[in-house]
């Protein structure tokens, strides 16, 4: 008997709602950091940043050998380990067993958004066709902005209710529901993406996914690279700003601090339409290079105005800079994806997901970092230059429209 395909819309509302799980894991730190530096004790910005940075360091070295196991595991086995990661750190930690242990689930939760990022883009990208793959990716990307929403609003509102610990089961009650939703509606997938072009997971794609993986020809693309310095530099100062912005508004600035995450949130919020739009406009302009290097030179002008924007109507800059920042990674691996060929598609995205991890593993330690050695005003200002290079290396990448 036939079995039943997977639409493509379902396979992007799975993986958008399975990768929205990791991002929630992700920034459910940055709201509450103050609950817990005095709860666990912690030292400073810089032993938060930790905290919240940890969390992709096993990227760094995943993100690679994340498509060797998909090859060999299929689509279908590799998400529910993914989100059975996710469930397993999210557990781990809300049991408050230390310092040292939470960074450890924190890598365990990180292990499962990382399984899932190589494997949902390259699931999306499979199942729809260039006429749309944008406007897909672009809301596929809104994984991280549902993910900062939900916990910039709902930590420090829970961590007031109860205790901080109670953040963590709500991201392991989450990750149960579409663990489940995923067993039972996914299990054609690999089928179904096969049928698209995608690698199947059988036998015979398990024994040439590592040398598909490993072609020297997606890393010798310079494009594929240039894309990728964008990507890692655009999160460094994105990811950094965006953890430590309610801190800073709460204790520079002297908001309410559940007051101040929820004005955060309002970056993301902005930010998934803004992503949408973005894939949806890069479509219709036939280019990726041109509103990709415009939003980081945009990002670049928020970052500066920052230290000095008033405080009673800051609301606004965090609406410019949901605007500016929103777009960009959805653009990023829309146009990796045109920068080899399909048959390449895999490793390009699993090579720029390691970009993405080691952006986003220095993005917090990095920031707290600058926080405790320069202050605020000078970490905002070190973002605009990153965001330059960022938009100079979109510029000059041959054959991107």
């Amino acid at each position: 008997m036939e079995r039943k395909k997977v639409s493509p819309g379902l396979v992007l509302f799975m993986m958008l709602m399975s990768m929205t799980a990791g991002a929630m894991c992700l920034n459910k730190v940055a709201p509450i950091v103050p609950v817990l530096t005095e709860s666990m004790g912690l030292s400073g910005a810089g032993q938060a940043g930790l905290l919240m940075s940890v969390f992709v360091f096993s990227g760094i070295f995943l993100a690679i050998p994340s498509g060797v196991i998909i090859a060999k595991l299929g689509y279908y086995k590799t998400g529910v380990i993914a989100l059975a990661a996710i469930l397993a750190g999210s557990v781990v930690g809300a049991l408050d067993l230390g310092y040292a242990v939470m960074l450890g689930s924190r890598i365990v939760e990180g292990v499962g958004l990382i399984l899932l990022m190589t494997l949902g883009p390259a699931a999306v990208a499979s199942s729809f066709d260039d006429k749309r793959r944008g406007s897909a990716m672009g809301l596929l990307m809104c994984f991280m902005a549902f993910g900062q929403i939900a916990m910039f609003n709902l930590a420090p509102r829970i961590a007031e209710a109860g205790a901080w610990e109670n953040v963590w089961w709500f991201t392991a009650a989450y990750a149960v529901v579409f663990l489940v939703v995923w067993v039972v509606a996914l299990r054609n997938l690999d089928a179904s993406l096969a049928a698209a072009g995608a690698p199947s997971g059988t036998e015979a794609d398990a024994a040439a996914g590592p040398a598909k993986l490993f072609s020297k020809d997606v890393f010798l693309n310079k494009g594929v690279w240039l894309i990728g310095i964008t990507l890692m530099v655009y999160l460094i100062a994105e990811q950094g700003v965006i953890s430590f912005l309610p801190t800073y508004l709460a204790e520079v600035r002297g908001m309410d601090a559940a007051a101040a995450s929820s004005i955060v949130s309002i970056a993301p919020l902005v930010g998934i339409p803004v992503g949408i739009v973005a894939g949806m406009v890069s479509d219709k302009m036939g280019s990726r290079k041109k509103p990709l290097g415009v939003l980081m030179l945009a990002s670049a002008v928020t970052y500066a105005l920052m230290p000095t924007f008033p405080t009673g109507v800051f609301v606004v800059l965090v609406v410019l800079f949901g605007i500016a920042v929103m777009g960009i990674v959805g653009l990023c691996f829309s146009a990796v994806a045109e920068l080899v060929p399909p048959a390449q598609g895999d490793m390009a995205v699993a090579l720029l997901n390691t970009f993405q991890w080691v952006g986003i593993f220095l993005s917090s330690s990095l920031v707290g970092l600058l926080i405790e050695a320069f202050g605020w005003d000078v970490m905002f200002y070190l973002m605009v230059p990153l965001a330059v290079v960022g938009a100079v290396c979109t510029f000059v990448t041959p054959k991107l429209r």
